[in-house]
């Protein structure tokens, strides 16, 4: 027989923490990435996937609107950054040292994360807080301040050198080698900051699997 924990538990355990926003924009997120890795892979395998220089081009485009659609949810994410729900602001995701030096706190926090506080008869104690924990927070904060920011630059001036898009269209005119090396570079740069995305998602599920399964 399972018996229900008390009323005060209870409202620890089902706190209702993250707005409808914040929830949305988390979703919405996901969906726009997921497109973006899969026409990233249909572009960049053209030749072994047997696609026309067109379906290429298509996938190439669209590769980049969708990146449009990954910079308006990021703006959208800052806005909540300021003024979102106390769970949605910038203070939320920021590590709380404590006094420990940054290795030790990640180190405890990575501990505390594996081996879990338990009571007595082996079951888990509820999280004392129920917003991002301290191990999401030092993930969190490089990605959103960070690698985000770089992906959407170098996604962008890519977009330039590659199609002639907004902002900086003359890049397309630049003559080769020089065109060549920004390109190439610029790809680079993107698709390291991409594995490093997909990386994050992968330690969020993974985060899940261990605490929420």
């Amino acid at each position: 027989m399972i018996v229900p924990p008390p009323p005060a538990e209870r409202r620890v355990r089902y706190l209702p923490v993250w707005e409808i926003r914040l929830r949305l924009w988390h979703w919405s997120n996901l969906v726009i990435v997921l497109l973006l890795f899969e026409s990233y892979l249909l572009f960049d395998w053209h030749k072994e996937l047997g696609l026309s220089r067109s379906t290429t081009a298509l996938f190439q485009k669209a590769h980049i609107y969708l990146g449009y659609a990954f910079i308006l949810l990021f703006l959208w994410r800052f806005y909540l950054l300021l003024k979102g729900s106390p769970t949605s602001r910038l203070r939320e995701i920021t590590p709380e040292l404590k006094g420990r030096s940054l290795l030790k706190t990640i180190r405890e926090e990575i501990h505390h994360h594996l081996f879990p506080p338990k009571r007595p008869d082996g079951t888990l104690l509820p999280p004392a807080d129920p917003g991002h924990n301290q191990l999401a927070r030092f993930m969190y904060l490089p990605l959103l301040l960070f690698v985000i920011p770089v992906q959407i630059v170098s996604g962008v001036l890519w977009s330039s050198v590659k199609w002639g898009f907004w902002p900086l269209p003359f890049l397309k005119t630049l003559h080769d080698p020089l065109h060549h090396t920004i390109k190439e570079t610029l790809s680079n740069i993107h698709a390291f900051g991409m594995y490093v995305i997909l990386g994050f998602i992968a330690g969020h599920l993974a985060g899940i699997v261990l605490h929420e399964v």
